[in-house]
């Protein structure tokens, strides 16, 4: 288990990292946007308390992408749980024991295609699994709105937290959604959709886990 945690510490760490090695080769690249995204005025914060306590023995994270959206982004599902696992391990370290692995989910569904039917709590069960956690992209699009020459990355999600024997599930559900960069939209001369799709996995893991950790935020309008 230690040498479970210690690939899970090392992929949160990468993942913390992220935005600053997207940075780094926005600068080396041409990518100034990105760069004055990151260093811009960071606003006075406020400490947001946790909506749900999160904790369990073995955690399954499901995801669920309609068919457009997998059709155009086929990597979706794995790549968004592969966010929450580092997330997880970052930001809610000895409240999660062991997390099933997101390939091993991806793999399920795609050999039980009956799963969307199923209850949530026969799915945690599925995988031996005391919690589970829902993600369902409503949206998911990495193109401005009305533009084919400008990206930017919008993610809705619905998420749900199922209990294994709990009286009502699911215990905690929420509408998380985020927007990358969140000023403006880049030109695709300027970066590439595989850069908007990183940051914005990792924004909407961000505020996913949000919801189960106190964490500060930034006051807007206040004086930087």
């Amino acid at each position: 288990m230690a040498q479970a945690w210690r690939r899970l510490f090392a992929r949160a760490a990468g993942a913390a990292l992220v935005l600053m090695g997207l940075v780094a080769a926005g600068s080396s690249t041409g990518c100034q946007w990105l760069f004055a995204w990151a260093v811009a005025p960071r606003h006075p914060t406020q400490t947001v308390k946790a909506e749900y306590n999160l904790e369990a023995e073995r955690l399954v994270i499901v995801p669920y992408v309609g068919t457009d959206t997998l059709f155009t982004y086929p990597a979706a599902p794995l790549e968004v749980s592969g966010e929450l696992v580092s997330a997880i391990a970052r930001d809610l370290k000895g409240r999660v024991k062991t997390i099933v692995h997101p390939v091993e989910v991806v793999r399920w569904q795609e050999s039980t295609l009956e799963w969307p039917t199923m209850s949530l709590e026969r799915i945690a069960e599925e995988f031996q699994a005391d919690t589970l956690l829902y993600v369902e992209l409503g949206r998911y699009t990495m193109v401005e709105e009305r533009s084919a020459n400008l990206f930017r990355g919008r993610a809705k999600a619905r998420i749900e937290v199922v209990k294994v024997g709990a009286e009502h599930n699911p215990v905690y559900d929420a509408v998380v959604e985020v927007i990358f960069p969140e000023d403006q939209p880049v030109g695709v001369l300027e970066t590439s959709e595989r850069v908007i799709r990183q940051g914005t996995n990792i924004l909407l893991a961000r505020d996913i886990l949000r919801k189960f950790h106190d964490h500060k935020i930034e006051v807007k309008g206040g004086e930087p």
